[in-house]
């Protein structure tokens, strides 16, 4: 009696110590892109751990982080990390992934890349769903995520991406190249006007395709950018010449100021008619693409007695178009003039890259 009264509390432990250990070992719960298999012969795990893997098709590296936050251990895709069994996260590029962990079992999870080709010297990035910046890195080159869908930014640009597991996903960009003969910049808008990126002229841009606007010193023309091609736009210049120290305005048809510069400086624009404007004075003139178009004043200059300031007037509305010391010269359109000093007035004529000088 004495043997079986010893036999019974035994066998009830060697139950449930079976039961216990079945528990512990019990199958992970099923994972769309993670396998569990016994560890490789050599795997440099202690008995009671199990490992933890990533499969990518880039060298990126993964972080595995416990239950607590704390990192446990990191690796380069396709490497492992020795860990105890349970519950962790596994974060690549910022992208998670919860994890189960066995002893004795790789867990082994596939990822994808994502891809932004192009031409470009630039960067793009990826956001997630909630607008988190999760990575960045040059075109051309890969990132590595775990499946889902995220949004991929290139120059204010967005498209979205839907990573697989263990493929890549490509997004192509297109190029966007405003040529001209000044060193200047471009600006690139979107369809509601706000700046998408700017270079200067001669110098590409990459973008996600559709349409833009490309704007140029005031001046603007649609773009439309088309995967893994380069939509051009060629400008054109404007130079008016002079001998004095002043500037020239570009006007627009409606006489909006699209910008200014000192005489013999060029400015580019895009194709069109525009009007220049030399202290008040106007001339005609038009851009074309891939071409430099000059244009030139004349000066006038009042000489003599009678007051310290000479000023032009319109030959035939008497409006007043420019003023100057007496023996200064100024730059002014060709044309017929009237010249002031004083009380008394004088008609001028001033041509085209010539000086004319009135004399008291």
């Amino acid at each position: 009696m004495r043997d079986e009264r010893h036999r019974l509390p035994l066998a009830a432990a060697l139950t449930s110590a079976v039961l216990s250990f079945a528990s512990c070992q019990k199958a992970p719960p099923p994972d769309p892109i993670c396998t569990y298999e016994p560890l490789p012969d050599g795997a440099r795990v202690a008995p009671d751990q199990g490992a933890i893997q990533i499969a990518a098709p880039t060298s990126d590296y993964f972080y595995v982080v416990d239950s607590d936050g704390k990192e446990v251990g990191h690796a380069k895709a396709g490497s492992s990390v020795a860990v105890k069994p349970g519950q962790y996260q596994v974060k690549l590029n910022r992208s998670a992934h919860s994890v189960s962990a066995k002893a004795k079992t790789l867990t082994r999870c596939a990822a994808g890349a994502l891809f932004v080709s192009g031409t470009t010297d630039e960067y793009y990035y990826v956001v997630d769903s909630g607008g988190t910046d999760l990575a960045h890195a040059k075109v051309g080159t890969s990132l590595a995520f775990f499946p889902g869908r995220y949004d991929v930014k290139l120059n204010r640009t967005t498209q979205p991406a839907e990573v697989p597991a263990g493929g890549a996903f490509e997004l192509k960009s297109g190029t966007l190249l405003v040529r001209g003969s000044t060193d200047e910049y471009y600006y690139a808008l979107s369809g509601t006007g706000t700046e998408l990126a700017h270079n200067k002229l001669g110098r590409p841009l990459a973008f996600l395709p559709g349409p833009l606007t490309v704007k140029v010193n005031g001046t603007s023309v649609p773009a439309q950018i088309t995967a893994a091609a380069v939509a051009e736009v060629k400008t054109g210049a404007l130079i008016v010449q002079g001998t004095t120290d002043e500037y020239y305005y570009v006007l627009s048809g409606t006489g909006t100021d699209l910008a200014h510069n000192k005489l013999g400086r060029p400015l580019s624009f895009v194709e069109g008619s525009y009007t220049l404007k030399v202290n008040s004075t106007t001339i005609a003139a038009k851009v074309e693409a891939d071409r430099s178009n000059e244009y030139a004043t004349g000066t006038l200059t009042a000489k003599g007695s009678g007051g310290d300031y000479y000023y032009v007037l319109d030959g035939v509305s008497g409006t007043e178009l420019a003023h100057a010391k007496v023996g200064t010269p100024v730059a002014l359109a060709a044309g017929k003039y009237s010249v002031r000093l004083g009380k008394e007035a004088r008609p001028a004529t001033v041509t085209a890259g010539q000086a004319a000088v009135v004399n008291w």
